[in-house]
């Protein structure tokens, strides 16, 4: 049984991360292409162990706090959403057009209008990650109440369940695992989020220390940059995992 799971679920993606790095080394090697288009792997680490302690360390953190802070925000506000529009369908069919909306203006433009209203501190940040979380949990979770069978619905109100009961103990749970399928989307996204708004006024962050290398050409910095943001996407990834796992263990193993 674990070898099965083993070859099933773990050695795909490590057979996958070994040929790429495999095609990464031997494309680099013997100058087949220039270091400021593609650095080796060795430039990228001794990048990233070199700037570590001295600008890395304190940026990672600071794009790390601005990505946790506005997940939070999204998921919250999402909640007390569904949380409404559970009570009240009315509230969901209301706040539809409003999620949409929040997605139709493109981040990269949302930033520097909050960047201008709010100054250059954490806030801007949050909030645009806020917005990018917000909408894939909240729909996710509407679409997961509005999925539940009425057979069931009716089955609890023939029991003499209340409104909240059938929201609590039918519609919520039922959604949970649509909901976590959201926050799955959003962490993934959210990093890049954080760094998109320190593109638009910042004075630390991975994204500021992508603004100085870019135009410097310190490319093998650039990627190492990018293997922490993708690090981080990473685990945000897998502690949403797990979460699913703690939280909806009645939830099918194949959509998580």
């Amino acid at each position: 049984m674990m070898v099965r799971r083993f070859t099933t679920t773990v050695l795909p993606p490590v057979v996958t991360i070994v040929l790429v790095a495999l095609a990464w080394l031997w494309a680099t090697a013997g100058d087949r292409v220039e270091d400021y288009v593609l650095p080796s792997p060795g430039a990228v680490f001794t990048a990233l162990q070199v700037n570590w302690a001295d600008r890395l360390a304190s940026a990672t953190w600071l794009t790390v706090s601005e990505t946790l802070l506005g997940i939070g925000a999204g998921v919250a506000v999402a909640l007390l959403v569904t949380v409404a529009a559970g009570y009240l369908p009315v509230i969901g069919r209301a706040f539809t057009p409003l999620l949409i909306a929040s997605q139709a203006i493109p981040t990269i433009v949302l930033g520097p209008i909050l960047t201008i209203a709010l100054g250059y501190g954490m806030l801007p940040k949050v909030i645009v990650v806020a917005l990018v979380c917000f909408f894939p949990v909240a729909m996710n979770l509407l679409a997961g109440i509005r999925g539940v069978d009425d057979r069931l619905v009716d089955t609890m109100r023939s029991m003499h369940g209340t409104r909240a009961s059938v929201f609590w103990r039918l519609r919520f749970p039922a959604a949970l695992p649509a909901g976590f399928a959201g926050l799955r989307v959003a962490v993934t996204y959210a990093p890049v989020a954080a760094v998109f708004s320190e593109y638009t006024g910042s004075s630390d962050g991975i994204g500021y220390l992508l603004m100085q290398a870019i135009p410097r050409l310190q490319t093998d910095y650039v990627f190492a940059l990018v293997v922490v943001l993708t690090l981080m996407s990473a685990l945000l990834l897998l502690t949403a995992t797990l979460l699913e796992r703690l939280c909806c263990p009645w939830a099918p193993k194949g959509s998580r």
